[in-house]
Protein backbone atom coordinates (compact mmCIF):
# COMPACT_ATOMS: atom_id res chain seq x y z
CA UNK A 1 0.00 0.00 0.00
CA UNK A 2 1.25 3.54 -0.72
CA UNK A 3 2.53 5.48 2.26
CA UNK A 4 0.97 8.85 3.09
CA UNK A 5 3.65 11.40 4.00
CA UNK A 6 2.26 14.80 5.02
CA UNK A 7 4.44 17.81 4.25
CA UNK A 8 4.57 21.14 6.11
CA UNK A 9 1.92 23.70 5.17
CA UNK A 10 3.47 26.91 3.84
CA UNK A 11 2.94 30.12 5.79
CA UNK A 12 0.92 31.74 3.01
CA UNK A 13 -1.39 28.73 2.85
CA UNK A 14 -1.78 28.76 6.65
CA UNK A 15 -2.80 32.41 6.54
CA UNK A 16 -5.28 31.76 3.75
CA UNK A 17 -6.86 28.80 5.57
CA UNK A 18 -6.99 30.80 8.82
CA UNK A 19 -8.79 33.61 6.99
CA UNK A 20 -11.35 31.17 5.59
CA UNK A 21 -11.83 29.10 8.74
CA UNK A 22 -12.02 32.15 11.01
CA UNK A 23 -9.44 31.87 13.81
CA UNK A 24 -6.55 34.30 14.11
CA UNK A 25 -4.15 31.37 14.07
CA UNK A 26 -4.66 27.73 13.10
CA UNK A 27 -4.23 25.17 15.86
CA UNK A 28 -1.59 22.47 15.42
CA UNK A 29 -4.38 19.91 15.16
CA UNK A 30 -5.98 21.82 12.30
CA UNK A 31 -2.67 22.18 10.45
CA UNK A 32 -2.04 18.44 10.82
CA UNK A 33 -5.50 17.68 9.45
CA UNK A 34 -4.95 19.92 6.42
CA UNK A 35 -1.53 18.39 5.77
CA UNK A 36 -2.93 14.85 6.04
CA UNK A 37 -5.86 15.50 3.69
CA UNK A 38 -3.58 17.05 1.06
CA UNK A 39 -0.96 14.29 1.38
CA UNK A 40 -3.60 11.57 1.11
CA UNK A 41 -4.88 13.11 -2.11
CA UNK A 42 -1.43 13.39 -3.67
CA UNK A 43 -0.58 9.81 -2.68
CA UNK A 44 -3.85 8.60 -4.20
CA UNK A 45 -3.04 10.45 -7.42
CA UNK A 46 0.31 8.70 -7.65
CA UNK A 47 -1.30 5.32 -6.97
CA UNK A 48 -3.95 6.03 -9.61
CA UNK A 49 -1.26 6.74 -12.23
CA UNK A 50 0.28 3.32 -11.52
CA UNK A 51 -3.10 1.68 -11.95
CA UNK A 52 -3.89 3.51 -15.18
CA UNK A 53 -5.80 1.33 -17.64
CA UNK A 54 -7.45 -0.91 -15.03
CA UNK A 55 -10.98 -0.15 -16.20
CA UNK A 56 -14.17 -2.27 -16.18
CA UNK A 57 -14.06 -2.50 -19.99
CA UNK A 58 -10.48 -3.76 -19.92
CA UNK A 59 -11.24 -6.51 -17.43
CA UNK A 60 -14.44 -7.51 -19.21
CA UNK A 61 -12.36 -7.98 -22.37
CA UNK A 62 -9.76 -9.96 -20.41
CA UNK A 63 -12.43 -12.30 -19.04
CA UNK A 64 -13.81 -12.79 -22.52
CA UNK A 65 -10.36 -13.89 -23.72
CA UNK A 66 -10.15 -16.37 -20.85
CA UNK A 67 -13.60 -17.71 -21.73
CA UNK A 68 -12.61 -18.15 -25.37
CA UNK A 69 -9.49 -20.10 -24.45
CA UNK A 70 -11.34 -22.27 -21.95
CA UNK A 71 -14.01 -23.08 -24.52
CA UNK A 72 -11.17 -24.32 -26.73
CA UNK A 73 -9.98 -26.64 -23.98
CA UNK A 74 -7.14 -24.47 -22.64
CA UNK A 75 -7.87 -23.96 -18.95
CA UNK A 76 -4.47 -24.40 -17.33
CA UNK A 77 -2.71 -21.91 -15.02
CA UNK A 78 -1.19 -20.03 -17.96
CA UNK A 79 -4.70 -19.17 -19.18
CA UNK A 80 -6.45 -18.49 -15.88
CA UNK A 81 -3.64 -16.79 -13.97
CA UNK A 82 -5.09 -13.30 -14.46
CA UNK A 83 -8.00 -14.49 -12.30
CA UNK A 84 -6.22 -16.83 -9.90
CA UNK A 85 -2.92 -14.99 -9.38
CA UNK A 86 -3.23 -11.84 -7.20
CA UNK A 87 0.00 -10.46 -8.67
CA UNK A 88 -1.45 -10.48 -12.18
CA UNK A 89 -3.61 -7.48 -11.37
CA UNK A 90 -7.30 -8.36 -11.71
CA UNK A 91 -9.68 -6.07 -9.87
CA UNK A 92 -10.21 -7.18 -6.27
CA UNK A 93 -13.85 -8.21 -6.59
CA UNK A 94 -13.23 -10.33 -9.69
CA UNK A 95 -10.25 -12.03 -8.03
CA UNK A 96 -12.06 -12.72 -4.76
CA UNK A 97 -15.17 -14.10 -6.43
CA UNK A 98 -13.56 -16.24 -9.11
CA UNK A 99 -10.22 -17.49 -7.82
CA UNK A 100 -11.72 -20.35 -5.78
CA UNK A 101 -13.90 -21.51 -8.66
CA UNK A 102 -11.60 -21.03 -11.63
CA UNK A 103 -8.52 -22.29 -9.78
CA UNK A 104 -10.16 -25.51 -8.56
CA UNK A 105 -9.71 -28.37 -11.05
CA UNK A 106 -12.49 -30.27 -9.27
CA UNK A 107 -15.07 -27.69 -10.35
CA UNK A 108 -16.67 -28.66 -13.69
CA UNK A 109 -15.65 -26.59 -16.69
CA UNK A 110 -19.20 -25.38 -17.35
CA UNK A 111 -19.52 -24.10 -13.79
CA UNK A 112 -16.27 -22.17 -14.10
CA UNK A 113 -17.31 -20.71 -17.44
CA UNK A 114 -20.69 -19.67 -16.08
CA UNK A 115 -19.07 -17.85 -13.14
CA UNK A 116 -16.71 -16.00 -15.47
CA UNK A 117 -19.53 -15.07 -17.83
CA UNK A 118 -21.68 -13.69 -15.01
CA UNK A 119 -18.83 -11.51 -13.75
CA UNK A 120 -18.00 -10.37 -17.30
CA UNK A 121 -21.58 -9.22 -17.86
CA UNK A 122 -21.44 -7.25 -14.60
CA UNK A 123 -18.25 -5.50 -15.71
CA UNK A 124 -19.69 -4.74 -19.14
CA UNK A 125 -22.68 -3.07 -17.50
CA UNK A 126 -20.54 -0.74 -15.38
CA UNK A 127 -20.02 2.86 -16.42
CA UNK A 128 -16.49 4.02 -17.06
CA UNK A 129 -15.07 5.56 -13.92
CA UNK A 130 -13.67 9.10 -13.92
CA UNK A 131 -11.04 8.27 -11.32
CA UNK A 132 -9.51 11.74 -11.20
CA UNK A 133 -12.87 13.38 -10.56
CA UNK A 134 -13.64 10.72 -7.94
CA UNK A 135 -10.45 11.59 -6.07
CA UNK A 136 -11.44 15.26 -6.09
CA UNK A 137 -14.80 14.38 -4.57
CA UNK A 138 -13.08 12.32 -1.87
CA UNK A 139 -10.65 15.18 -1.17
CA UNK A 140 -13.51 17.65 -0.74
CA UNK A 141 -15.44 15.20 1.45
CA UNK A 142 -12.48 14.73 3.80
CA UNK A 143 -11.82 18.46 3.89
CA UNK A 144 -15.42 19.25 4.82
CA UNK A 145 -15.77 16.55 7.48
CA UNK A 146 -12.32 16.63 9.05
CA UNK A 147 -11.45 20.31 8.74
CA UNK A 148 -14.37 22.63 8.03
CA UNK A 149 -16.80 20.92 10.40
CA UNK A 150 -14.25 20.74 13.24
CA UNK A 151 -12.39 24.02 12.90
CA UNK A 152 -14.55 26.63 11.13
CA UNK A 153 -15.54 29.41 13.52
CA UNK A 154 -18.77 30.08 11.64
CA UNK A 155 -19.88 26.91 9.86
CA UNK A 156 -22.99 28.57 8.45
CA UNK A 157 -20.95 30.94 6.26
CA UNK A 158 -21.49 29.00 3.03
CA UNK A 159 -19.59 31.56 0.94
CA UNK A 160 -16.44 30.97 2.96
CA UNK A 161 -17.17 27.26 3.01
CA UNK A 162 -17.06 27.08 -0.78
CA UNK A 163 -13.92 29.24 -0.91
CA UNK A 164 -12.38 26.80 1.58
CA UNK A 165 -13.21 23.90 -0.74
CA UNK A 166 -11.49 25.69 -3.63
CA UNK A 167 -8.48 26.49 -1.42
CA UNK A 168 -8.06 22.83 -0.43
CA UNK A 169 -8.22 21.75 -4.06
CA UNK A 170 -5.61 24.32 -5.04
CA UNK A 171 -3.33 23.41 -2.13
CA UNK A 172 -3.53 19.79 -3.28
CA UNK A 173 -2.39 20.81 -6.76
CA UNK A 174 -5.79 20.70 -8.46
CA UNK A 175 -6.83 23.37 -10.93
CA UNK A 176 -10.00 25.25 -10.07
CA UNK A 177 -10.51 27.65 -12.98
CA UNK A 178 -13.18 25.51 -14.62
CA UNK A 179 -14.75 24.69 -11.29
CA UNK A 180 -15.10 28.36 -10.42
CA UNK A 181 -17.10 28.90 -13.61
CA UNK A 182 -19.07 25.66 -13.47
CA UNK A 183 -19.34 24.39 -9.88
CA UNK A 184 -22.65 22.59 -10.44
CA UNK A 185 -21.39 19.01 -10.77
CA UNK A 186 -19.17 19.03 -7.69
CA UNK A 187 -21.76 20.91 -5.62
CA UNK A 188 -24.31 18.30 -6.65
CA UNK A 189 -22.08 15.39 -5.66
CA UNK A 190 -21.06 16.84 -2.28
CA UNK A 191 -24.24 18.82 -1.70
CA UNK A 192 -25.36 16.79 1.31
CA UNK A 193 -21.97 17.19 2.97
CA UNK A 194 -21.99 20.91 2.26
CA UNK A 195 -25.30 21.14 4.11
CA UNK A 196 -24.35 18.89 7.03
CA UNK A 197 -21.03 20.60 7.65
CA UNK A 198 -22.67 24.04 7.51
CA UNK A 199 -24.72 23.34 10.63
CA UNK A 200 -24.27 25.82 13.52
CA UNK A 201 -21.82 24.98 16.29
CA UNK A 202 -23.28 23.79 19.57
CA UNK A 203 -22.44 27.08 21.28
CA UNK A 204 -24.13 29.15 18.57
Amino acid sequence: MPEVRPRPIYRADRKNFARLLGPDMLSDECVRAIAWVIASHKTSLEYMRRAKGHTPAKWAAALRRVETQMHRGHDGPEITRMITDPLFGADVETFERLRGIVGDPEVPLEVRLTAIEIRRHELEALDEVDALYGLRVVLVAYALVLIWYNFAVNRTDTVRQWKFVLAILEAAGEGTAGLREHPERLKRDVGRLLQLTAQPTRSA
